[in-house]
């Protein structure tokens, strides 16, 4: 479900095969998100590319692991955000809650990560 990449102390991460970030698999993508911001001075980049649908069971996961990557001293990042996804957001008021980046495609290997 999360494909990752980790190069030093940054880290891209992906959702594939899947179109929603909803309450059906939001505490794997929780667990996950918050084992990578655990590690100080790390940036994870969450590329939210193709996501057009997140619950308020995602957007709980995306506030609690930006709080957490806060308290620790590393960042979560979201990038490429759909105009379905960024109107949620903006209907919810969460505009300031996250950090925005923009992402490019890279062609370098995302290991996926199976439980």
């Amino acid at each position: 479900m999360l494909k990752i990449a980790k190069d030093g102390i940054q880290c891209r991460v992906e959702l594939f095969q899947v179109n929603k970030l909803n309450t059906l698999f939001s505490d794997l993508v929780r667990q996950q998100l918050i084992e990578l911001v655990e590690e100080p001075g790390i940036s994870v980049i969450f590329n939210l590319e193709g996501i057009r649908f997140i619950d308020s069971a995602g957007f709980d996961v995306l506030m609690e692991v930006t709080t957490r990557a806060r308290e620790v001293g590393s960042e979560l990042l979201l990038c490429n955000i759909t105009d379905d996804v960024r109107e949620l957001i903006n209907l919810m008021e969460l505009e300031n809650r996250f950090t925005f980046a923009t992402c490019k495609h890279s062609r370098e290997k995302i290991l996926p990560v199976l439980d």
